[in-house]
């Protein structure tokens, strides 16, 4: 179903991130007069701090609602118009083109009817750890990650894409449990009944193979895509685990698999390309444009071997062009204000900066760093991507992405 030059993770999982922005639909973004996910949490409440950083980290909000801010209307209610759903397959290259899936984000909130309330954290950590769609596997412990051995299904029945669980099985239980539990009873439930997604009659089973999206856990570092870095190995380690983890290679080559031919060299033929705006929706609509994810390796001439580990920090917590950005400290986030360009020339849609930028300084250090020293340099040239005039700044504004950091969740006594 899914043309075999293409991993999964990126062209389904990646697509949908930022869609709000690139299609211009302001139902996801506005803020509500108080905090959406403000509810009584049981349980450890470093546990439920965790998970909802993890959920605003990993740009859960980006398809579920809520554009990283939780204080957002829609805050992962899921699909609410049809403005909120997207295509996934061919036409998501080639408009037209088939097989064609429309893609419709669930309700997230723990509301017993529409959304994840009749479901246990259980039942949630196993459609992160494995894919499994929860209203079709029992609450119980998974042991084995082959359809038809162990008590894992025969016939297994994914998680619709685009999302992104073949990277995030790779997370440690700790952190995908707290997601669970925030979700569970961290969160606000809203009721919003939202439509099954399309797939195809293998519920995505022959496209989720060891072959097509790597192993669990994945190969021992360093693959022959990477090489023996200098400095910290443990911050080499955090910031491969980062890579794989948050599914950069969902985009830029190889998912979540760093023995996959092409990890991290952007785009290397047309159909890794994609489309944003609202043609992702509805063929021949406008504005359009073609996004061509980066090649992340260090080559000097075609990757980012040219730019500092400063400038990819920047990249990633400000979401600025590193190729226009100096290699210095960003002393503010407004722009005009301190050093921050008066005309920002932001990264390309669906980069997630929004939401990778609630990652930790020291997270963002380990990204630069495995970036710039472990990955093994390619040289591929890769042609920028389409855009507005605006290099999307019109779009990057508090009252769109939210703040940063952001609003604090409030516990109460």
């Amino acid at each position: 179903m899914i043309p075999p030059s293409r991993n999964p993770s990126r062209w389904l999982a990646s697509i949908c991130a930022m869609l709000a922005i690139a299609a211009c639909t302001p139902s996801s973004a506005g803020t509500s007069g108080s905090t959406s996910d403000m509810r009584v949490a049981q349980g450890s409440q470093d546990q439920i701090l965790l998970g909802r950083q993890l959920v605003l980290s990993h740009a859960c909000t980006d398809c579920h609602g809520g554009n990283n801010n939780p204080a957002a209307m829609g805050w992962l209610q899921g699909v609410r118009s049809p403005q909120d759903e997207f295509k996934i397959g061919p036409c998501a290259v080639t408009p037209g083109a088939q097989p064609c899936f429309t893609t419709r984000p669930k309700n997230l909130t723990p509301d017993n009817t529409t959304g994840i309330g009749r479901f246990s954290e259980r039942q949630i950590f196993n459609a992160l750890r494995f894919g499994l769609r929860p209203e079709e596997t029992p609450d119980v412990e998974i042991t084995s990650t082959t359809p038809g051995q162990g008590n894992f299904p025969a016939n297994p029945h994914y998680l619709a894409p685009p999302m992104p669980w073949m990277a995030w099985r790779h997370m440690p239980d700790q952190e995908l449990w707290a997601i669970a539990a925030y979700l569970k009873r961290g969160v606000k439930p809203a009721a919003n009944k939202v439509a099954e997604s399309e797939r195809p009659p293998d519920f995505w089973a022959s496209e989720m193979t060891v072959e097509k999206i790597g192993p669990h856990p994945a190969a021992a570092y360093p693959t022959a895509n990477e090489r023996v870095a200098e400095g910290s190995q443990e911050q080499i380690a955090r910031g491969r685990f980062a890579v794989i983890s948050h599914d950069c290679g969902g985009c830029h080559g190889g998912g979540s698999d760093p023995t996959a031919k092409g990890w991290l060299t952007g785009v290397m033929s047309p159909d890794q390309e994609f489309k944003i705006g609202p043609c992702a929706l509805q063929p021949g609509a406008q504005p359009c444009w073609t996004t061509r994810p980066k090649n992340l390796t260090p080559d000097n001439t075609t990757g980012i071997g040219r730019f500092s580990e400063r400038q990819i920090f920047n990249a990633l917590r400000y979401g600025l062009r590193p190729e226009e950005t100096a290699d210095v400290d960003i002393t503010s986030t407004t722009p005009g204000q301190g050093n921050f360009p008066a005309n920002p020339h932001y990264l390309a849609v669906p980069m997630p900066w929004q939401s990778w930028r609630h990652m930790s300084d020291q997270d963002l250090w380990a990204i630069a760093a495995y970036l710039k020293r472990a990955v093994k340099p390619v040289s591929n040239k890769v042609a920028d991507s389409e855009g507005p005039p605006d290099f999307w700044a019109s779009e990057y504004t508090i009252a769109k992405i939210g703040t940063h950091p952001a609003a604090s969740y409030p516990f109460f006594r």
